[in-house]
């Protein structure tokens, strides 16, 4: 096997993957987003809640106002760490994917090339990934 035709399916496994996992984050963000609606009538872009997980801690495990307060503080901070490192990991996967296309195209000629730039455009339309 030739090395464009090796690097033509990493690629192409790299896009396929790419296009799973996306998919699967995606998947599960608006899964998330969805039920966090329904169950408590708080929209994940209206910002972080974490008022209802606290007064579930709080009757639940019977807490004192200063262990509510730190329950409160903790659920905060994991909040801002998942918010980062959900950052960061768009960032690492678009790089990925950047680079991916890269070495997609570098393999294609010219036509292919613009047929190409064409079915990632309406890829993104539709959400395939992100």
């Amino acid at each position: 096997m030739s090395a464009k035709v090796i690097w033509i399916h990493i690629g192409l496994v790299a896009l396929f993957s790419g296009g799973v996992a996306g998919g699967i984050l995606y998947h599960h963000h608006f899964m998330h987003a969805h039920d966090t609606v329904r169950r408590h009538g708080v929209h994940p872009a209206g910002g972080h809640d974490s008022t209802h997980t606290v007064d579930q801690f709080r009757s639940r495990l019977n807490l004192t106002d200063e262990q509510t307060s730190k329950v409160k503080d903790v659920l905060d901070g994991l909040h801002k760490e998942m918010m980062e490192l959900t950052k960061e990991f768009r960032d690492k996967f678009s790089t990925l994917r950047s680079r991916a296309w890269a070495d997609i195209r570098a393999s294609l000629s010219e036509k292919q090339q613009l047929e190409f730039e064409r079915l990632i455009e309406e890829m993104e339309k539709k959400h395939t990934f992100h």
